[in-house]
């Protein structure tokens, strides 16, 4: 069978799996598809077979809009910093043309920032891995979420940042 194609999603969900898949994003996903949204989900739409890392860049070059939901562990993944990269190069904020909102997951935009508090040991890690050029891009890439405008969630309760 083959996979969607990218284009036939408006928005992009970029989300820690083990932090949020089963609870919030799921909840997400579905009140989007309720107002005939059409969000992209890597467990519901990559197409079985299809390589994850090109249909996740197609997913991101297709779609109009991107959620970000940044969690305690969103930088423990150099998968989920991948894609805040590139969604940050196709949002209008990077030169592009499409709109992110992010989503700070009972974490506040502060924790955040300057690789906050709680994303040091992830970047202390990362540092060691990887090269320079891609730890810089990444943290780049949450200096400049953290400067959208977005939501703060914490226990059923949302703010507007």
């Amino acid at each position: 069978m083959k996979p969607p194609a990218a284009s036939s999603h408006d928005v992009f969900l970029s989300f820690r799996g083990s932090d949020v898949r089963n609870t919030f994003v799921d909840h997400l996903y579905a009140a989007l598809r309720r107002r005939r949204v059409r969000p992209f989900k890597d467990d519901v739409d990559l197409g079985r077979g299809e390589s994850v890392r090109e249909g996740i860049s197609r997913a991101i070059e297709g779609s109009s809009f991107y959620v970000v939901v940044l969690t305690r562990n969103y930088a423990s993944s150099a998968w989920c910093l991948d894609e805040l990269v590139k969604i940050m190069r196709c949002s209008s904020g990077g030169g592009g043309k499409n709109t992110t909102f992010p989503i700070f997951y009972h974490l506040s935009p502060d924790d955040v920032s300057d690789v906050g508090f709680y994303y040091k040991d992830d970047f202390d890690r990362h540092k060691r891995r990887y090269t320079y050029e891609r730890v810089d891009g990444w943290i780049q890439a949450l200096a400049w979420v953290v400067g959208v405008a977005g939501w703060v969630v914490t226990n059923r309760q949302y703010v507007c940042t």
